[in-house]
């Protein structure tokens, strides 16, 4: 299927938005974690996932992208990714 001039406008569109989404929050994350570390928090070098919005040590991935753990259940944006 080839896609049209005005098509491809709005991919260009989308793939811009995309990209200022994926800045602001990586840029969240940061603010996050420097507040976190700034009160005595140190990431676990165990390799997990760290949540970033409670106490949860690590991701578990469960339904609709969400936190699988019991006491957790945030996105898997609000964790810890690495860079």
């Amino acid at each position: 299927m080839q896609q049209s001039d005005t098509q491809a406008k709005a991919y260009e569109e989308n793939a811009a938005e995309f990209r200022k989404l994926d800045d602001q929050i990586h840029s969240m994350r940061e603010a996050a974690r420097a507040r976190l570390m700034g009160n005595g928090w140190e990431p676990d070098s165990n390799g997990g996932i760290p949540c970033l919005a409670c106490p949860c040590p690590a991701f578990e991935f469960g339904p609709n992208g969400r936190c699988g753990r019991d006491t957790c259940h945030h996105s898997l944006g609000a964790h810890d990714l690495p860079v």
